[in-house]
């Protein structure tokens, strides 16, 4: 982070700002599990994965732009090895 200019510096900055708002949104899709119909609205049971999928996906992002490999938790699964 040190080497990036001001302009990758402020990417950078966005990508975090997005992401704490993603993340902030994860725990939050809780408070909705209790409601599986609400006259026409339906709620997304999937909300929590979904939201979780965009999370890490935005993470991936950001190791992408900083040209770093992705930690084991934001792999896609399988078995990874680490030499």
């Amino acid at each position: 982070m040190n080497n990036l200019s001001q302009a990758e510096t402020g990417i950078a900055r966005r990508y975090l700002v997005a992401l704490h708002g993603l993340e902030a949104a994860v725990p939050r899709s809780g408070e909705n599990l209790d409601t599986d119909q609400a006259a026409v609205w339906t709620h997304n049971r999937d909300e929590t994965r979904d939201r979780t999928r965009l999370f890490d996906s935005w993470c991936r992002r950001l190791c992408g732009f900083l040209g770093i490999p992705a930690g084991p938790a934001l792999t896609d699964g399988g078995i990874s090895f680490v030499v």
